[in-house]
């Protein structure tokens, strides 16, 4: 999908190319392996340049997905971009550098999996539609950012409620308020 030719920059020490790529992918793994649908092409601008002993790949990803906000369950679009690095070398064998792996080179170079990858870490941890939505009503479930509900609220966490005459009863212990000496 995202493959482009190297052959004749492997030659060319020095040199630059610049690549504008995009294809379409249906979907990305979201939480629970449910599916992210993308509704845009992917575009990737990749420029590899050959560094004398490495080709350096870097990776500009851009694509649009659907998701449904964390608090209203509205569905809506959000833009995603994502950024990658890859060094593959041009001479010898695979390499082991700082825990990294660095492959060598083939005259062809697949980058799907590092667009997916990319595309994959830029996902929002929790999807919102707005910064400011106000979500569902915990009560009567109604979207309060289309109507105001008419529940009555509730102030204080509900699991303090038997606290709440704790300051009410009569001081000092003991009947009356006093205590026996």
């Amino acid at each position: 999908m995202f493959t482009i030719s190297v052959a004749r920059l492997k030659k060319a020490p020095a040199e630059q190319r610049r690549h504008h790529l995009a294809a379409k992918i249906a979907s990305l793994p979201g939480a629970d392996g449910e599916p992210i649908p993308v509704v845009s092409p992917v575009e990737l601008v990749l420029t590899v340049t050959n560094a004398g002993d490495f080709l350096w790949a870097v990776g500009e990803v851009k694509a649009a997905a659907r998701f449904a906000c964390s608090r209203c369950l509205q569905e809506f679009t959000q833009n995603l971009q994502g950024r990658f690095e890859e060094k593959y070398r041009l001479r010898g064998e695979v390499v082991v550098e700082e825990g990294e792996e660095i492959p060598v080179a083939a005259d062809e170079l697949n980058f799907t999996d590092h667009v997916i990858e990319s595309l994959i870490l830029s996902l929002p941890m929790k999807p919102l539609c707005a910064e400011d939505c106000l979500g569902l009503c915990p009560n009567c479930g109604r979207d309060l950012n289309v109507e105001k509900c008419t529940c009555p609220e509730e102030s204080g966490d509900p699991r303090f409620r038997v606290l709440a005459g704790f300051f009410e009863q009569p001081k000092g212990g003991g009947s009356g308020g006093s205590t026996k000496t």
